[in-house]
């Protein structure tokens, strides 16, 4: 049986893809209004897309490792970006 060499490289690479997917799936979730469906089907979508952003969000941070997830976590955290926007104000 051949071992499979994995390039970490390559790794790395997926793993910030599917977290940034994860945002993506976050960002677009509040124009899922304009879709022209029923309100429940709206909140079907929702629903489902905030299950797959946690999921394909999880993948990635395993991937990447603990350290480097908690990072993105804290950086694009919406309340850490308020205070922000705060503090520039005063």
């Amino acid at each position: 049986m051949k071992c499979i060499n994995f390039d970490m490289k390559l790794s790395r690479s997926i793993a910030i893809g599917l977290i940034i997917l994860s945002f993506v799936l976050y960002a677009i979730m509040p124009f899922n209004v304009c879709l022209p469906f029923s309100t429940c089907i709206i909140v079907g979508i929702t629903g489902s897309m905030m299950v797959l952003s946690e999921i394909v969000f999880w993948i990635g941070s395993l991937m990447i490792g603990k350290e480097v997830a908690t990072k993105f976590r804290k950086k694009f955290n919406i309340c850490n970006f308020m205070n922000k926007i705060k503090k520039k104000g005063d």
